[in-house]
């Protein structure tokens, strides 16, 4: 990769890290070419073997519990701790039900030191969610959401396609996510936005956080 990347290999030394004899490089927003970026996302964590996946998604978290722990701070993260784990498990690889809720399970460990707060964000209608947010996405958006949940992991094993297909890959995530909120021993909420109404979710919001 080095021998490939021209004038940038300088930048491409700098920003990698070497972690245990993983080397680690956070390559968004960069001056990567296009050909340098295709070669490295082969290699992107979410393109891993799902059991390289968790050990090196597991570490960060301990990584980051360790650093936390130390800090006077507050730190708010969308999708990395129950959505993304599912994703990759469950969408992208077909893994069992156990699996994914000892993936979650096992970062919720790592972080219960640090007393987290879960805000789980649910909708009434995912089917009407979800056409809602085709009609008013790119078509590049949908097209590429559904190729992922249906040309692949459990959506593919099922024999899923399209629109339909893809809904009924979210039914079966969102029914897991309900597992494991139930089993999770953190403070924790459920937020309702079926409304769409962003100023009242806002203060709904604030007021749980009070």
């Amino acid at each position: 990769m080095l021998s490939a990347s021209g004038e940038l290999k300088e930048l491409l030394i700098e920003r990698v890290k070497n972690k245990r004899g993983n080397y680690l490089l956070a390559y968004q927003n960069s001056m990567f070419s296009d050909e340098l970026l295709n070669s490295i996302f082969k290699h992107d964590v979410y393109e891993l073997p799902l059991e390289r996946n968790i050990q090196l998604i597991t570490d960060k978290w301990a990584e980051f519990a360790e650093k936390a722990m130390q800090e006077n701070k507050t730190y708010i993260f969308e999708c990395c701790f129950i959505q993304n784990p599912i994703t990759v498990a469950m969408v992208k690889y077909g893994a069992q039900k156990e699996i994914v809720l000892d993936y979650v399970m096992e970062l919720a460990s790592i972080i219960e030191p640090l007393n987290p707060q879960l805000f789980y964000i649910v909708q009434d209608d995912l089917e009407f969610s979800f056409k809602k947010a085709i009609m008013e996405r790119p078509k590049e958006w949908s097209s590429g959401f559904i190729e992922y949940y249906t040309n692949q992991g459990y959506g593919k094993e099922m024999g899923y396609q399209g629109i339909d297909g893809t809904l009924k890959v979210l039914k079966k995530r969102r029914a897991i996510e309900n597992d494991i909120f139930d089993l999770l021993k953190m403070n924790k909420e459920k937020v309702n936005n079926s409304q769409c109404k962003k100023e009242k979710y806002k203060t709904l919001l604030m007021e749980k956080l009070k």
